[in-house]
């Protein structure tokens, strides 16, 4: 009984550890996209003191448009679309960490239940077979909602995956038709 107990200890004192870990890189992943949020705010403000200060300095309003000219649009959505890229690689980089956090605290919870079951079937009392048989089977079939929690965090990190991208391929081409509409009005 002393050495299930023990097993049982070791077994938490993993899931803690896995639970560290994983709040470790929480913190981590959220200082990273906190630096990414801080570096493009002070990026926006340092570019609008500096159109503030050019369109103050005009004497004509038509002159404010050669200020947001198509140029000037490009570098808008080109620095847009560098923010996303860099948020979207902190969260990749995040998601596939989970994942494989995640799948190493599965196979880990498995095999140490596993252990535990197949030493108490070993320690049963003779004449136990059939309970111990269908403990057993009772067992396995538990152990297929591990599987089961495994196939649900995969597919809904590969569905965050997708949305992350859609939403990218989706900016991208509003910054091209807004680009391409500006030209033709420009054009005008």
């Amino acid at each position: 009984m002393y050495e299930a107990n023990e097993k049982l200890v070791q077994a938490h004192q993993k899931s803690m550890e896995s639970v560290h870990a994983l709040s470790q890189l929480t913190l981590e992943n959220t200082q990273s996209l906190a630096q990414i949020h801080y570096d493009a705010a002070k990026e926006m403000l340092a570019t609008v003191q500096e159109k503030s200060a050019e369109i103050l300095k005009l004497k004509e309003p038509k002159a404010i448009m050669t200020i947001f000219s198509i140029h000037a649009l490009e570098e808008a959505c080109a620095g847009v679309t560098a923010y996303q890229s860099k948020v979207n690689s902190v969260m990749r980089k995040s998601q596939h960490e989970l994942i494989e956090m995640t799948d190493s605290a599965i196979n880990h919870a498995k095999e140490q239940l596993h252990d535990l079951v197949s030493e108490a079937s070993t320690k049963a009392p003779t004449g136990s077979e059939v309970f111990t048989a269908s403990f057993k089977t009772a067992f396995e079939a538990a152990l297929q909602g591990f599987d089961q929690v495994r196939y649900s965090v995969h597919t809904a990190y590969a569905n965050l995956e997708k949305s992350a991208d859609s939403a990218l391929n989706s900016n991208g081409h509003d910054v091209q038709r807004a680009t391409k509409a500006r030209k033709a009005i420009a054009a005008s």
